[in-house]
């Protein structure tokens, strides 16, 4: 009897991505991860007293007190991020399974998610609005605050990778290395972010050197982007077959213009090279342009990584292709 071994190009169709996740969870992605990464920086600006010119509009009256607006350009993160939050609502669709999925934090990555994202919104608003009154406010417990909000704006950058993480059954997804991407990809928005709006504020000046120190920091995550995406797509290319044939979806298939284009060059090589052409001619307006290029590439990059998600296969038909492959014949 002879053994027949065919190569499984010729029994595998190539699988169709996942059709559950779509754009409106690429926002939610989005929108959390730049939220998290602007509060990251413009709370690291904070501590480090970074001196911030006066806006045309400083403060403002409201019911009697009087609302200094000075630092309302480097701490509106968390208000993206409560932007942000309805979508991954809205996308489960009925409400009980949305609140019977918060009810399982043991089991259940929204459940961590919702209570992660709670906390930090909370926490977020609370010291934003603390951030309007007089700096009479100081204290060590404000401190302690920031210190938490913090930590829980890097667990939301991470989330938005960790949630896509856990659903296992899709190999381009579940690695390790996607909430990392995630978060440096939160770190590199979350920079332009705050650049554009101190920059279009006028809080700080094009020359100064506070502005370079953040365009520097925000190059560097965006190289170290460029590295683990690098890394992703290669780990995922060699887990599996459906892991291959989304790398090849993003690569050469039918999401190549949105990897090439709208990942690669606006999110990756035009930010940078606008940049640096920006200060060589000391040019602001084409560090806006450059902004508005890596924060649309953000986007992109999760709508990419959502959409080029393919499932694995099940066990059952992996057995049967395992079978005819070894089909005697005559």
């Amino acid at each position: 009897m002879e053994v027949k071994s065919l190569p499984p190009s010729a029994l595998r169709k190539i699988s169709k991505p996942q059709q559950e996740w779509k754009i409106i969870i690429a926002i939610y992605l989005y929108l959390a991860g730049m939220g998290a990464g602007s509060f990251i920086i413009g709370m690291l600006l904070h501590w480090w007293r970074v001196d911030l010119n006066p806006l045309h509009l400083s403060s403002i009256e409201f019911l009697g007190f009087q609302l200094n607006l000075i630092r309302v350009p480097i701490l509106w993160g968390p208000i993206m991020v409560a932007i942000g939050a309805p979508f991954l609502i809205l996308d489960l669709g009925i409400k009980w399974r949305f609140f019977y999925a918060c009810l399982n934090p043991r089991t259940s990555w929204v459940a961590r998610g919702f209570i992660i994202l709670s906390v930090f919104i909370v926490l977020g608003l609370v010291l934003f609005v603390k951030s309007l009154f007089p700096s009479s406010l100081d204290s060590s417990l404000w401190v302690i605050l920031e210190g938490i909000a913090l930590v829980f704006a890097f667990a939301t950058a991470l989330y938005t990778g960790i949630l896509l993480k856990a659903t296992k059954s899709v190999p381009l997804w579940n690695t390790p290395l996607l909430p990392i991407l995630f978060l440096t990809s939160a770190l590199s928005t979350g920079s332009m972010a705050i650049i554009l709006s101190v920059l279009g504020t006028r809080l700080i000046s094009f020359q100064s050197s506070a502005l370079k120190l953040l365009m520097y920091g925000e190059q560097l995550f965006v190289v170290i982007e460029g590295i683990v995406l690098y890394l992703f797509l290669s780990h995922t290319y060699r887990i599996s077959e459906q892991g291959k044939d989304s790398v090849r979806l993003l690569l050469t298939g039918n999401l190549r213009y949105i990897f090439w284009q709208g990942i690669v060059l606006l999110g990756l090589f035009f930010p940078i090279v606008l940049e640096w052409i920006s200060k060589a001619y000391q040019n602001p307006s084409l560090l806006f342009f450059a902004g508005i290029s890596l924060l649309t590439g953000g986007f992109f990059l999760r709508l990419g990584v959502l959409r080029a998600g393919i499932k694995d296969q099940i066990p059952m038909q992996r057995l049967i292709e395992i079978r005819h492959q070894m089909r005697p014949t005559n």
